[in-house]
């Protein structure tokens, strides 16, 4: 499963866990383990899996990404997962409603296609923050990033 993201810089496509693990860690770290409100475009990007486009506003995308970045320099250590996106990986659909999030080392799974060389969570979801600030940079009013579930 993979997300593809245009927006008004261009486009980017990644596999669909590399979202769910940049929103988790943002839940997780800044928004203290449940949405809190600050991060609405990018968990509304979570509303394309299954098929679903969605429109996510660019420049309000690009802002949140820009907090978030500081996350790329955390230890591996810190991989954060919601119950969410365990229940994707464990294929129980629909995923819960509840959206707490733990330590990936808390939980003892394991997550597929992660590198086993990664040392931050730069190298888990930093390609794709990177990606969409990029592709959101100096978006003018009004303009979106189309998501679409591949």
């Amino acid at each position: 499963m993979s997300i593809s993201f245009t927006g008004p810089k261009g486009w980017i496509e990644q596999r669909w866990i590399v979202y769910a693990l940049l929103r988790d860690n943002v839940q997780h770290h800044i928004e203290g383990g449940t949405p809190q409100g600050k991060f609405q475009s990018l968990h509304s990007i979570a509303e394309a899996l299954g098929g679903k486009e969605v429109k996510v506003p660019a420049g309000p995308l690009h802002e949140e990404l820009l907090v978030a970045r500081p996350l790329l320099s955390r230890s591996i250590g810190d991989l954060a997962i919601s119950l969410r996106t365990r229940a994707v990986l464990s294929l129980h659909w629909p995923p819960p409603e509840r959206r707490e999030t733990m330590l990936v080392t808390e939980w003892g799974g394991n997550i597929p296609l992660i590198s086993v060389t990664a040392k931050t969570l730069d190298d888990v979801f930093g390609h794709l923050l990177e990606g969409l600030i990029r592709i959101t940079e100096d978006a003018p009013e009004g303009t979106v990033v189309d998501v679409i579930d591949l």
